[in-house]
């Protein structure tokens, strides 16, 4: 065999193009020296060369195992980046930097990968490392990126002033350099920007400054900039599948199959506007799949949606082209991309064509720019006939609205006072609610003018950072307007925000990006909103919103016209009044909020796009006539939480008289819950005292005990109806005095949290990753336990039946969810679950201890707590005949220390502690540790 050729001819031939001539030679050269570190390099490289890249990224992680450099550990992260698998692709990268500690070229890789999988927290540090060390002007704008996809607007926009001294003349950090100088507000410098970003598209250079299309049309109201703009993105960022998908026609008379495709399936404004969409969808119609590459949540919303849907497809692993393939396999009539060019979008998706009918809906306001995009859902407000040659896709225009809504929604809460948030009490408040970077310099100037139009009032704006607050106050303050008339509120949690809505008098819109959501959320709190006609997608929102609230008097003609309406709205208190009079009676009236009236329109639209499609008919603009009003069914009797928070019980003695039951409020045990043995009567409780009994509900427990496993349990357990039945009195038993619980409680969980701290392996091992571990209480209760964990560092997040419980915790800016833990789909792996008081009232409780083990992630810890009827108080209790356990109307099973061990190991768990809870007599607490 002749010798193989050396490294250098072999480098030189890959280097020309004929890499896959190069690697036999290697293969040769390696077997003669394995561990070679320049051939195993050259050899990882030829093989991205000819495309094989999962051999490729064996290859170089295994060059850099052998010694080989830091280049072989970053060219595997940058693969695997691309290939979607995050988690492998940053341990890489991890290493290439050890190994390489000052490498800008290896730091911006991980700014990138963890920018791109909308983890950009975790490269904060990354980023600022990465300004005081490279001098490579591209490299320095990403990690300013990443600082403002953070919420560093300040940081990133000083950023960027430096880096433009090093390429003042670099179009493209130009246009990175507007956004977060936007949201600073700091208008002289934005305008600077702007003069070199409109001198660009003067010359007709629409790629030069390189901006994101979203954050074009926030400042630019020109359709025909607005287009070119996205045109040259696309260009420039999405790139042009390489093959597209076929489609076989779909059989006549079958269920239209409908796909969405977003990334904010969760917590997310697309979900609030759209939960009641996915809920409302007529099933016997239409087959409704999502395609979901959200980043999942335990919210109230993300469980909407997955009840909701029909097929639930993830797809964040996949590749363009694979998602792509993935969808195709389910031969839709129609595809909707719900993001498009909004944060986190994947337009490259739809290049593969993966449905015969693709549309646009609800994130991007403009022209999708592209071929792969057949129809824009929208309104004859937000794209009018004159509108059509700045689009690239056909109209289809819904009756009223293109915004969907959730009637849903819970209602504004009780706001406070206004002294509570600042406000005063004697001036009129025009809110103005929109986030920073929407506020220009123009419609500030009309605020400021109305304040001046209307001397006794005061603007109430978001202050989302230091910066834009010190700008816009110093901007006020030169046109004569006292900085004690801006007054300035945090973010705040939806509902606490839609409360705090209520106490403004009218709210004043932004005039180029209007508010979108933010104009909904001001309407459902039932304040009127003001705003100008606009010339594009992005400013004629409000106004269609207005308009299918019937409240068109609210738009003016042009900003000069707003202004009117506002003083009008400021200084005379009878028309303000009934304004209010008219929004309040206009919410659920009125088409805008009626969720099952926009749905028909939808389903409307979605019938009249396919038939074309189907029948090979070309596109056209299509104007969806109006369903008309839809009666909403009766609603169902919400469910209430059957894990109530402690409470001294009554004494009762066992009495021998048989229980009368309602039927529909219990189901019986056919057998032991645990066993499924036969059980025999142990006794008969009465529960006429206890607290929570009334005249509905049966008089009696009838408790049994199982002669095989000895588990006692009562004979039945309470059907969705008996549990809203026995939750009816909680509201009004004087013991769940919200306010002195929460002062109270605290103390009692705080030993609990550090019992579970010290299990996971003290605070440094729980606390020392790169997010806070999640706590889930089952059960929450007051919310007093998840108040708690969070204090000490936890996501925490409650889970409760009763959503007038998880409703006062939401208010205080905590995490709960109204479900039945049963039934609740995890997405994130909880390290600690606790069930305090809870896994008695759970009907089939070691079916809850292995959905408990399958949730929690290895190690992780389960803090349960119970009866023990093994215990002395127990004993004693039972020895005086006074025992009012077994009176307690939600519990239905009744445990000793050893069964519940017993069962715990049975589900994976391995028992390390054991307490006495303080809470109450006859309890045990049991820490186990998930194997």
């Amino acid at each position: 065999m002749n010798r193989p050729a050396p490294l250098a001819a072999l480098l030189e031939q890959i280097n020309e193009g004929h890499a896959a001539d190069a690697l036999p030679e290697l293969d040769v050269l390696l077997r003669r020296e394995p561990g070679h570190p320049g051939a195993l390099a050259l050899r990882a490289e030829a093989l991205r060369l000819t495309g094989r890249v999962p051999e490729a990224i064996r290859a170089f992680k295994h060059a850099g195992e052998r010694g080989a450099g830091a280049r072989n550990w970053l060219a595997a992260g940058i693969l695997l980046a691309a290939e979607r698998s995050v988690d492998e692709a940053l341990e890489c990268l991890r290493q290439a930097l050890k190994e390489t500690p000052d490498s800008d070229e290896v730091l911006d890789a991980l700014i990138t990968t963890l920018f791109n999988a909308n983890r950009a927290a975790e490269g904060i540090e990354f980023a600022r490392r990465q300004l005081t060390l490279s001098v490579n002007p591209t490299l320095l704008s990403r990690a300013a990126l990443l600082l403002q996809g953070n919420d560093l607007y300040e940081e990133s926009s000083n950023a960027f002033k430096r880096i433009l001294e090093l390429a003042p003349d670099d179009p493209a950090l130009v246009g990175a350099a507007l956004v977060p100088a936007r949201f600073t507000c700091e208008w002289d410098w934005v305008d600077t920007l702007l003069r070199k970003i409109r001198g660009y598209y003067d010359a007709g250079r629409f790629a030069a400054p390189q901006e994101y299309p979203l954050t074009h049309v926030a400042w630019c109201k020109d359709e025909a900039r607005n287009l070119e703009v996205t045109r040259a993105y696309i260009a420039r960022m999405v790139p042009r599948a390489d093959s597209c998908l076929t489609h076989a026609p779909r059989p006549a008379g079958s269920r239209i199959r409908v796909g969405y495709l977003s990334c904010d399936f969760r917590n997310h404004a697309t979900m609030h506007l759209m939960a009641g969409v996915f809920e409302s969808h007529d099933r016997t119609r239409f087959e409704i799949f999502a395609y979901d590459y959200s980043s999942p949540d335990i919210s109230t919303y993300r469980q909407r949606f997955l009840d909701a849907v029909e097929h639930h497809v993830p797809v964040h692993s996949l590749s363009d082209r694979q998602a792509a393939a993935r969808i195709g396999e389910d031969r839709l009539d129609i595809l909707f991309d719900l993001k498009l060019y909004t944060g986190g979008g994947r337009p490259g998706i739809l290049g593969y064509r993966p449905a015969p009918l693709q549309a646009a809906y609800l994130g991007f306001p403009g022209s999708a720019a592209s071929a792969d995009i057949d129809y824009v859902v929208s309104d004859r407000f937000v794209t009018p006939d004159d509108s059509a040659p700045y689009y690239t896709e056909k109209f289809c225009r819904l009756p009223h609205t293109y915004q969907c809504n959730d009637r849903k929604r819970a209602g504004a809460g009780a706001p406070g006072t206004r002294a509570a948030h600042g406000l005063p009490d004697d001036k009129v408040v025009f809110g103005a609610f929109n986030q920073s970077y929407k506020v220009d310099r123009a419609s500030f100037s009309h605020w400021l003018r109305v304040l001046e139009e209307v001397p006794h009032s005061v603007l109430w704006l978001l202050g989302q950072s230091a910066a834009a607050i010190a700008n816009l106050t110093r901007c006020a303050e030169s046109a004569g307007i006292a900085r004690a008339r801006l007054i300035f509120a945090p973010f705040s949690q939806p509902q606490e925000h839609l409360a705090r809505l209520g106490l403004a008098d009218a709210v004043l819109d932004t005039l180029i990006y209007n508010g979108h959501t933010t104009t909904s959320d001001a309407l459902w709190a039932g304040v009127p909103v003001i705003t100008a006609r606009g010339r594009h997608f992005a400013s004629r929102v409000s106004e269609s919103l207005l308009n299918a609230m019937e409240l068109p008097e609210l738009v003016g003609a042009d900003p000069n016209d707003m202004v009117r309406i506002a003083k009008r709205i400021g200084t005379d208190a009878k028309y303000r009044a009934a304004l209010r009079a008219k929004v309040a009676a206009n919410r659920l009236t009125t088409p805008l909020f009626d969720t099952l009236r926009f749905t028909g329109n939808l389903e409307r639209a979605i019938e009249l796009m396919t038939a074309r499609s189907r029948s090979g008919l070309a596109r056209t603009h299509i104007d969806v006539p109006d369903c008309g009003p839809v009666q909403p069914p009766a609603e169902a009797p919400a469910a209430r939480e059957p894990f109530a928070a402690d409470r001294p019980p009554p004494a009762a003695a066992i009495p021998s008289a048989a229980p009368l039951r309602a039927a529909s409020l219990q189901a019986p045990y056919p057998g032991c819950p645990l066993c499924d043995g036969p059980s025999e009567t142990l006794g008969i409780a009465n529960c006429k005292a206890h607290s929570l009994w009334h005249e509905t509900l049966p008089p009696a427990i009838e408790w049994m005990q199982c002669p095989s496993c000895g588990h006692i349990h009562s004979r039945h357990y309470w059907t969705r109806e008996g549990l809203a039945e026995v939750g009816r009195k909680i509201s009004r038993d004087p013991r769940a005095d919200f306010p002195s619980v929460l002062v109270s409680t605290p103390a009692t969980w705080t030993r609990v949290v550090e019992r579970v701290i010290g299990h996971l392996g003290g605070y440094r091992a729980a606390f020392g990753r790169r997010s806070a571990p999640t706590w889930v209480d089952v059960g929450c209760g007051d919310g007093t336990l998840v108040m708690t964990a969070a204090d000490h560092g936890f996501a925490a997040v409650g889970v409760d039946l009763r959503s007038d419980a998880v409703s006062r915790i939401r208010s205080l800016g905590f995490n709960a969810v109204s479900q039945d833990f049963m039934q609740l789909s995890f997405e994130i792996v909880p390290a600690v679950l606790s069930m305090m008081d809870v896994l008695a009232q759970i009907p089939r409780p070691l079916e809850a201890l292995r959905k408990a083990a399958q949730v929690l992630q290895p190690g992780g810890v389960l803090a349960i707590s119970a009866m023990d009827f093994g215990s002395s108080s127990w004993r004693a209790l039972e020895a005086a005949k006074i025992n009012p356990y077994w009176t307690e109307l939600e519990q239905h099973h009744i445990f000793g220390r050893e069964r519940l061990t017993s069962l715990l190991e049975k589900c994976g768990f391995e028992v390390v502690d054991l307490g006495i809870p303080d809470r109450g007599k006859a309890r045990m607490e049991l820490y186990a540790v998930r194997n």
